[in-house]
């Protein structure tokens, strides 16, 4: 049966039946507009501001002197390390998890999660004080002195931190393979090697250049671990901190953050792009409930051996930084000690309830917002649904530094001067997180009949009636999830918040960054922790309560 190609006509009709639709439902122009006003206004008036702020001279002086040049490299190359170490590990993990017969996937998924809930420098912090100069490994038990600082710390360090994310969107594709292609394969005399290399691994081809650009994306824009582990190795989040606060160099801060947009831009064009060719992956489902070819049992230990080394490892970053905060003087006085926590408490405990009641005001915030915005792409007919969707998870490809520096430069005057308020901290956070919550509530939706809502349309509702009574309730969960992964990522967040916070907006990430930057270790391991607890509290009581979607592999 053929199928006639749609016609530039054709499109243009409906077009033009998507506008006649919104004006017959004004609330769909009204929420169209509640969506794309704050887009506008929070993300392309800002990044558009920091672009033109820079003259030509200051684009002059940043490829012109050694200092700038060095520290682009620096980015770009550990970038790269970091990517590709990150995206091995993930693998391997993902692989692992996907056979019937590996052992111990229970332990090896808690491990997983447990850098998705710290702040992004802990393993930066932990690092020193397990490897460091004075750190326990090295100094306590080697009585050797070596530094962790530079870009083999920093390497490491993003590669710890990183590595779930690749695991986790590695997991889906892996889950995704039709079985039966591996056995049409045994069947046809591959051995256990040839299977994984011509059917596995080129299947899963996209999956891990996707992987591996969201991985480039959020390597090449951290700012924590450089700042706490990085030493001389200078990098571009870095260098941009500096000269807008250090040095108060504005413009070339500007100039830095924008250098840093243009490859994260790119990473995240392509990463959509391999998004968008994995489809195939999954072409003839799942092969009539077939389970995957088991590992063989040399392959099987020897990723269990691995695995398992990562896993102490992370498991043994943790235990550090609870070590850390009891111990009296790190390196010296290993007594156990509760005075880093009444430090905490007594000096610090304000900047642990302003993280709190900023990321539950972030979370209700991304999550109330991701769902009005896939709710209007998937229901609603109207022009220009391509440049919606891009606009929606663009904040995806910008840098967090990016986010600080063009806030600031965007809301430091009138008619929106926001700049030292709670407002300008909450929305650099829930920005950051809009992508994810939207395509975690456009999967929900894509579950749910659209007959039911159209019901409801006949019966007279309009599209917030329709939101309120039916999208919402049966989206709860998409909800949640979005709630609760904005709530941990906002716990955790500093690259945009550092630029941002004044002193009664100050959250704990960024006076944990402080506290290690000045070398005390034991009060920034003890606000880590606490830290730590609130988040792992909040994911494990979701998780106990049903809510098993929030980082799963």
């Amino acid at each position: 049966m053929s199928t006639a190609t749609p016609t530039v006509d054709d499109k243009r009709r409906s077009r033009f039946a998507g506008l006649t639709d919104a004006l017959r439902d004004p609330t769909t122009i009204i929420a169209i507009l509640i969506v794309t006003l704050p887009i506008a206004i929070f993300v392309l008036y800002p990044v558009v501001n920091v672009v033109v702020q820079p003259a030509v001279e200051h684009w002059q002086t940043f490829f012109s002197r050694p200092r700038y040049v060095t520290t682009l490299r620096n980015s770009l190359v550990i970038a790269a390390l970091s990517t590709a170490s990150a995206t091995f590990v993930g693998f391997c993990f993902a692989y692992a998890l996907s056979r019937p017969n590996f052992p111990g996937k229970t332990f090896f998924r808690v491990t997983s999660i447990l850098p998705l809930i710290s702040p992004p420098f802990v393993a930066g912090l932990s690092l020193v004080l397990l490897l460091g100069r004075r750190g326990i490994i090295t100094h306590g038990l080697l009585g050797v002195d070596v530094s962790m600082y530079g870009w083999h710390g920093l390497w490491l360090a993003q590669t710890i931190a990183y590595y779930p994310i690749a695991a986790m969107t590695l997991s889906g594709v892996l889950k995704s393979l039709n079985p039966t292609l591996e056995y049409a394969a045994q069947d046809l005399g591959q051995t256990r090697w040839g299977i994984f290399k011509t059917v596995v691994l080129p299947m899963t081809i996209p999956g891990i250049a996707s992987a591996a650009l969201l991985v480039s994306m959020l390597a090449l824009s951290d700012f924590g671990n450089p700042m706490v582990i990085g030493g001389a190795y200078r990098v571009m989040a870095v260098e941009a901190y500096l000269q807008v606060v250090g040095m108060q160099n504005m413009s070339m801060g500007a100039v830095i953050s924008v250098v840093l947009l243009l490859p994260s831009l790119l990473f995240f064009l392509l990463q959509r792009y391999w998004v968008s060719r994995r489809q195939y992956t999954s072409v003839s489902g799942k092969g009539g409930g077939l389970e995957p070819i088991a590992i063989p049992t040399a392959v099987k230990w020897g990723l269990f051996a691995f695995l398992t080394l990562v896993s102490l490892f992370v498991i043994a970053i943790f235990v550090v930084i609870v070590w850390g905060a009891f111990a009296r003087t790190w390196g010296i006085d290993w007594s156990l000690t509760i005075d880093n926590f009444e430090f905490t408490f007594f000096a610090r405990l304000g900047h642990i309830w302003n993280s709190v009641r900023f990321s539950l005001a972030a979370g209700f915030g991304t999550a109330i917002f991701a769902v009005i915005a896939a709710y209007i792409l998937l229901r609603k007919r109207f022009a220009g649904k391509k440049t919606f969707d891009f606009l929606v998870v663009l904040p995806a490809a910008l840098p967090g530094t990016l986010i600080g520096i063009a806030f600031i430069f965007a809301f430091n005057r009138p008619p929106l001067a926001l700049t030292g308020t709670a407002a300008i901290v909450i929305l650099s956070m829930a920005i950051r997180n809009v992508p994810v919550g939207y395509r975690t509530a456009l999967s929900g939706l894509h579950q749910i009949d659209k007959s039911i809502e159209e019901s409801a349309a006949d019966g007279g509702a309009n599209t917030f009636q329709i939101l309120k009574d039916i999208t919402l309730p049966l989206l709860k969960t998409a909800f949640t999830v979005t709630l609760v992964y904005t709530f941990v990522r906002s716990m955790n967040t500093v690259s945009a918040v550092v630029f941002l916070v004044s002193a009664r907006t100050n959250v704990a990430t960024t006076s944990i960054l402080g506290l290690s930057e000045h070398g005390y270790w034991g009060e920034a391991a003890a606000m880590a922790t606490i830290l730590i607890a609130i988040t792992s509290t909040v994911v494990i009581g979701f998780r106990v309560l049903g809510g098993k979607k929030l980082f799963d592999l």
